[in-house]
């Protein structure tokens, strides 16, 4: 295998900067000119990303957007659809056009750690903000509600908290470091889970630590090993519900137990969703709000707070494209996650064998946490604004992995 070719300055520097603008300001007109031109670059280098996609991942996505696209036909708001399927469109074409642009490990690693450098950047720009317009200890009581929020919503800030720590965690395990990339990386983490620490938000909290605990037993490079770090992770893992209410006094708040007033929207999404089970109701937030605000044949829905989703990932596709929607990406999304494991297993039975932990399979592990971290939290949440759009870039970052016959992944190092 080839190692990467390593690209010019110039193009770094540019990529840099495209990067910047994406993450610091992600809902900038500059940032949807990049991703327009990105997406632009894809359609001209057509053949690639049709290659890097035509797989089973590949074809379930593809028909996932498919039928968001054919939702037009039977929409609920078609206006809404159609206006959130065009602002989608960008970062659809950009998502499709990442395996060919970050087709090699070093190239995917590059762009985890200095997107999730820019990231916490950003967070520290914002807890600065709050320390210092808060003080303390307010901020640890008041931080969660105070605007403007970052990245739309604490949970969603919460969420790319926990997935920037997730990268300099595995960058660190995967090791060849200088003392002075140690160092930034571990101020990285400690940033970012005091960011997790401050903001408070309890879902993004829960399964960030489960998800680090099961990180901490994979990356174990024996089957005994990960047995010795699973009894370990247990134990830590009552050690961290004992302490929740310490961590987060709103972990004793009466609102954990109706999970903060979703059950009203689920049961009413869920009851709507039922009455198109197959075609669900069109694409889009838009849609939904229309919706279950403004039913033809039903009272409307009434909850404690406006809902503009679902509060849930898995129940926003039931809901938007019935059991056809929740099918495809469903399948999608296992197959993905299954084919990392295979390259994960494979990379620790080589490195097994040559006697020797293997550091091809922190990548593949790493992407794989940060894809369940999405996921799990998707149950009780909807990932939102930047944490919904980094979910399907790393999905296309693991494809290349997944499927390294159609890139450069292929048995290579960092």
């Amino acid at each position: 295998m080839r190692p990467a070719p390593p690209l010019p300055a110039g193009c770094r520097l540019l990529a840099l900067a495209a990067a910047a603008c994406l993450l610091l300001d992600p809902s900038s007109g500059l940032a949807t000119a990049i991703l327009w031109l990105t997406g632009l670059y894809g359609i001209w280098k057509g053949r690639a990303v049709w290659a890097a996609w035509r797989n089973p991942v590949g074809w379930c996505f593809g028909l996932g957007l498919l039928w968001a696209l054919c939702s037009a036909g039977w929409s609920f708001y078609l206006v809404g659809t159609l206006r959130d399927f065009i602002k989608a469109a960008p970062w659809v074409l950009t998502v499709m056009t990442l395996p060919v642009l970050f087709n090699h490990p070093r190239r995917i690693w590059s762009a985890l750690v200095a997107g999730a450098g820019l990231v916490t950047f950003r967070l520290l720009a914002d807890l600065i903000r709050l320390f210092v317009q808060l003080d303390w200890p307010a901020v640890l009581q008041e931080a969660r509600y105070f605007q403007p929020y970052v990245y739309s919503h604490p949970n969603a800030s919460s969420v790319m908290a926990g997935l920037c720590v997730l990268v300099f965690v595995g960058r660190m395990a995967a090791g060849r470091l200088r003392p002075l990339a140690w160092g930034l990386l571990g101020m990285g983490v400690v940033l970012d889970l005091a960011y997790l620490v401050v903001l408070a938000s309890r879902g993004p909290q829960i399964v960030f630590s489960a998800v680090v605990l099961l990180f901490l037993v994979l990356l174990a490079p024996t089957w005994r090993g990960r047995g010795a770090a699973l009894g370990a992770a247990l134990l830590a893992g009552l050690l961290l519900y004992a302490f929740a209410g310490k961590i987060n006094p709103r972990m004793q708040d009466e609102t954990l137990k109706s999970l903060n007033g979703r059950g009203v929207v689920w049961s009413y999404a869920k009851d709507m969703g039922d009455e198109r089970m197959w075609t669900g109701y069109g694409f889009g937030k838009k849609t939904f709000v229309k919706a279950v605000y403004e039913p033809l044949e039903r009272e409307p829905l009434v909850g404690p707070f406006h809902y503009p989703h679902a509060h849930s990932y898995w129940l926003m596709l039931y809901f938007q494209g019935g059991l056809v929607a929740l099918g495809l990406w469903g399948a999608g999304w296992l197959i993905l996650l299954g084919r990392l494991w295979g390259r994960m297993e494979e990379e620790r039975r080589m490195g097994a064998a040559e006697d020797r932990p293997s550091a091809r399979r922190i990548l593949p592990l790493l992407l794989l946490s940060c894809i369940l971290f999405v996921l799990w939290y998707g149950v009780v949440d909807f990932p939102d604004h930047l944490a919904r759009q980094a979910q399907f870039c790393l999905a296309a970052f693991a494809l290349v992995l997944a499927y390294p016959s159609h890139g450069e992944a292929k048995r290579v190092l960092l």
